[in-house]
């Protein structure tokens, strides 16, 4: 099970644990056409959509991995369902979507059975630039690893 460790440092190598408070746990990734319907788009004789990259924030309130719906829209995903779902705007339906989430720096391939499409407009990672959130990852991906969250050390690890 490979470890993912991000330390939080100043420029001259100290720990910034202000860091983790402005940044968070994100790791980048790429959300894909899950590979049925890859192998389908390929039978017929189309292009199967490039991934979209982007970052995902561990999010230990969301039950399922949340996916900024324009994102699963850009694929051409097509909703498969609608889940009920408490925001922090209220309750809401959600759709849906097959999806594959990589993190290839984390060597993560996941094939998900459904993610929720969701409005993130505005959701950025504090970086240089600041980066879009592209997608919570929820508990339903959590429920498979080891998460540690040091506040005061600055950093945080997972295992997965």
């Amino acid at each position: 099970m490979p470890t993912h460790n991000r330390f939080f440092t100043t420029p001259d190598g100290k720990m910034h644990p202000l860091g983790l408070t402005l940044v968070g746990p994100v790791v980048q990734i790429e959300i894909h056409v899950p590979l049925p319907l890859a192998e389908a788009i390929v039978r017929e004789g189309k292009i199967v959509p490039q991934p979209i990259v982007g970052y995902g924030l561990i999010d230990t309130g969301a039950t399922m991995v949340c996916v900024h719906e324009p994102v699963l829209k850009q694929l051409g995903l097509t909703p498969i369902a609608q889940v009920n779902s408490g925001t922090a705007n209220g309750p809401a339906k959600q759709n849906v979507y097959p999806a594959r989430i990589a993190c290839p720096e984390q060597g993560w391939d996941l094939s998900l059975n459904g993610v929720a499409g969701v409005n993130l407009e505005g959701q950025t990672v504090l970086l240089n630039p600041p980066q879009p959130i592209i997608a919570l990852l929820g508990r339903n991906i959590l429920e498979k690893a080891l998460l540690i969250y040091n506040g005061p050390g600055g950093f945080w690890s997972i295992s997965l």
